[in-house]
């Protein structure tokens, strides 16, 4: 694979090229967008990786000339957090996708890998519908960039039979993005099959995805259809796949490479031809380091990466989604004219919401049950952990920080403190507060966090 590498900075252009050659890519460089076209008009190219920002031609002008000449070919922006508004609407004019600043090399290659598989993975021209001519039809609240840019992702992929990984913290709404994904594809009408690979003792586990003979076990007194046989032509969804074996990983990378299985106690394999579409709230990236999951089997489930932020990082989506739940809770309790007051909009506002959207929902029916008879939601209404959390308490912690303010940060601050000092290790840190190790690194970065009398491991 040969990636055309932008930037007008020459020490950002040799760092970049030399990890992406350290990896086995093969890589030129351009200073300039100019320079960049001359390059593209003389010899092929696999991926364009392009600063956003750059004196004289821009990376949107740069995208919009490529896409002129070459259409298909993928082009990354690289944007510094300020800008992910531009690199969305530049998705909007065909981006492939965009890294933010700083990165580390396994998002990078992560990327690649993704352009690559699309690539791969994209049907016969005139099968495919044309990307304008599509349109995502949900009910998820997308306001912030971060979730527009997901929802574009999901319109270039659907359609593909591509893998697709989606991580983020519990309660972000991994599974609804999964059946999105399956109801904008070609298998939409065949079966949508989903398991949480964490719900199933271990020993029943093989049994359940891939099926049984009669007699093959203590208790199979029936022969039985296994999950993936249910999903044949349709998509199975591997929810909390982090939590599998390493007998059971081995088993379903099996599986998922010759697209064959075998039920337990029979010899006859059997053809299944499934989409995957697998979840994880953790870091598996953090877990193949450690030797808990496999390298090969995270490249089989990972086509494509889709990271759902918390909703502690979606403030703008915030008020959206409680008037959503406020509106369905209305609807099923025959509630009519509810209203926050100020002081309770004040606590739910400032939450940082450890539960992300599903304890916000769960939050938002108590409070519509226990509303008062005047319809008034107030401090009385609240869920107690609403109660006991004080909005204005840390105000004098939180950072000054452009990235980070008010009293969500001020309370996101003190939670990653206390971890901290509860921990040796920054893994098992990350794994109470639920984040990866990446964003818990930047995290502390932002709040400019120490540990007294313990080393950051």
């Amino acid at each position: 694979m040969r990636i055309l590498l932008v930037d007008d900075q020459r020490s950002l252009r040799r760092s970049l090229a030399l990890m992406l050659q350290n990896a086995g890519y093969d890589t030129a460089d351009a200073a300039s967008g100019k320079d960049a076209l001359e390059l593209l008009a003389g010899g092929p190219f696999d991926l364009v990786i392009t600063d956003l920002r750059m004196e004289g031609m821009s990376g949107i002008a740069l995208l919009q000339e490529i896409k002129r000449s070459k259409p298909g070919l993928p082009v990354i922006l690289i944007t510094a957090y300020g800008s992910i508004e531009t690199a969305v609407d530049a998705m909007r004019l065909g981006a492939f996708d965009y890294l933010t600043k700083p990165f580390s090399e396994r998002d990078i290659l992560d990327k690649i890998h993704a352009s690559q598989a699309l690539q791969v993975f994209v049907p016969i021209p005139g099968q495919m519908p044309a990307a304008g001519n599509r349109q995502i039809k949900t009910d998820i609240v997308a306001t912030t960039p971060q979730m527009r840019a997901l929802l574009i992702k999901i319109d270039r992929l659907a359609y593909t039979d591509i893998s697709v990984l989606i991580t983020g913290e519990t309660g972000t709404g991994k599974t609804k993005i999964a059946r999105l994904i399956h109801e904008h594809s070609r298998r939409s009408d065949e079966p949508f099959v989903s398991i949480n690979c964490a719900s199933v003792p271990e020993q029943l586990l093989e049994s359940e995805l891939f099926g049984h003979v009669r007699g093959s076990f203590t208790g199979a007194t029936d022969s039985r259809v296994g999950l993936f046989e249910e999903a044949d032509q349709g998509t199975i969804f591997l929810d909390e796949i982090d939590t599998l074996s390493p007998a059971m990983q081995a088993k379903l990378l099996s599986v998922l490479q010759d697209r064959q299985l075998r039920r337990v106690g029979s010899n006859k394999p059997k053809t299944v031809d499934v989409r995957v579409i697998s979840a994880s709230n953790q870091d598996l990236g953090d877990l193949i380091d450690r030797g808990h999951f496999r390298s090969d089997l995270y490249f089989r489930i990972n086509g494509i990466r889709l990271q759902l932020p918390p909703l502690r990082d979606r403030q703008e989506d915030l008020r959206l989604l409680l008037d959503s739940f406020l509106l369905r809770y209305e609807i099923k309790y025959g509630r009519q004219s509810l209203h926050i007051t100020p002081d309770a909009l004040t606590h739910i506002m400032a939450y940082p919401y450890p539960g992300n959207v599903r304890q916000l929902e769960n939050f938002v029916e108590q409070m519509v049950v226990f509303a008062d008879e005047a319809g008034a939601i107030n401090l009385d209404t609240l869920p107690e952990d609403l109660l006991q959390y004080h909005p204005h308490a840390m105000e004098g912690a939180v950072p000054s920080e452009p990235a980070v303010s008010g009293t969500l940060a001020g309370s996101e601050r003190v939670l990653i403190e206390n971890a901290l000092r509860k921990h040796a290790h920054l893994s098992d840190v990350a794994r109470e507060l639920g984040i990866g190790r990446t964003t818990l690194w930047r995290k502390i970065r932002d709040y400019n966090l120490t540990r007294s009398g313990a080393d950051i491991k």
